[in-house]
């Protein structure tokens, strides 16, 4: 009984190595929104070329700088989860601009970034 409790305790060596792995994943695709991206004029990132047509798109004039005030700064990148939900609320703020996919239920229900 002793070993069983205390492997449920400390998750085993696989266990640890696949979650390294998961979140060295997710700060590896953090890094591909924010970094130069050469297929977007003017190197823009997908955040920036977001941004950008996000204002295009604006139901009302500002709207999107009030919203990136309100996020504040995008989470670094060595924390995947809070940028995820970062640039979740910047392509689906509310309230909603109409522009892409809902995306909140599955960003709020995803266990790993």
């Amino acid at each position: 009984e002793r070993e069983i409790s205390s492997s449920m305790e400390s998750p085993s060596s696989t266990e640890s190595i696949g979650d390294r792995l998961s979140v060295a994943r997710a700060i590896q695709k953090c890094k591909e929104f924010t970094a130069p991206n050469m297929n977007m004029d003017g190197s823009l990132s997908l955040v920036d070329r977001w941004i950008e047509l996000a204002k295009e798109n604006e139901r009302h004039p500002g709207q999107i700088d009030v919203l990136l005030q309100q996020l504040g700064e995008i989470p670094p990148e060595h924390e995947p989860t809070e940028r995820a939900l970062w640039v979740g609320a910047l392509i689906n703020p509310l309230p909603a601009m109409g522009v892409a996919t809902e995306i909140r239920p599955a960003l709020l229900v995803s266990k790993k970034a």
